[in-house]
Parts: C-alpha cells; sequence; structure tokens
C-alpha cells in the first residue's frame, strides 16, 4: 500500500471518529434475514421503512469532535416503551467511550 493510500484511509477514520450520530427508532419491520446481511442491508431495511411510514424517529443524537450537539427527543415519549430512550442512551455512551479509547490509542502511538 502506498504512503498516499495509507494517509487518505487515515484521514477517512479520523473524520469518522471526530462525530457521533445516533438515531432510533420505533416500530415495525418485517423482512426475512438468512444470517448472510450486513449492517448495510439492515440500514437500507430502516430507510424503506421511514419513507413506508412503518417506524418512527424517537431520538436522535449528533455530537462533534469540537462539543456541540444536536439532539431530539420525540414530543409525546407517552407511547415510546423506556427500553427505546434506555437503548438510545447506551449507544450514545458505547459510541462516546469507543472514540475516547481509540484516541487514546492513536495519542499512545504518536507519543
Amino acid at each position: 500500500m502506498a504512503l498516499r493510500d495509507a494517509l487518505k484511509k487515515l484521514n477517512e477514520a479520523v473524520q469518522d471518529l471526530t462525530s457521533l450520530h445516533v438515531q432510533t427508532f420505533t416500530g415495525e419491520i418485517t423482512s426475512t434475514l438468512t444470517g448472510n446481511e450486513k449492517f448495510d442491508d439492515i440500514r437500507k431495511l430502516i430507510k424503506t421503512a421511514k419513507t413506508k411510514g412503518e417506524i418512527k424517529l424517537v431520538a436522535e443524537t449528533l455530537a462533534q469532535f469540537d462539543g456541540d450537539s444536536y439532539n431530539f427527543v420525540k414530543e409525546d415519549l407517552d407511547d415510546v416503551p423506556p427500553m427505546a430512550l434506555d437503548v438510545h442512551k447506551n449507544a450514545v455512551k458505547s459510541g462516546i467511550d469507543t472514540r475516547l479509547g481509540l484516541l487514546s490509542l492513536f495519542k499512545g502511538l504518536i507519543s
């Protein structure tokens, strides 16, 4: 692999580490899964279900490296299972923890 390719891949990885985007939906998606699907296949199912109105966004968080954040929570939470908000909160925490761990690893490699 050429140095240019390696630097390009590093740049893409760093850009991915600089923000965290978590969306949590409720609803139903009906599909037959074979076990060979990749995450992008599941993402396509979710996108299709969004456009058909089969699922609803109940929480969204976008956190930027500089500390800016965007947060959305559905106005009426009475019909949202508490588990959905717990899943969202845990996904955000996990994403932050992963990024902090990776940044610490990179810092250790550089210094």
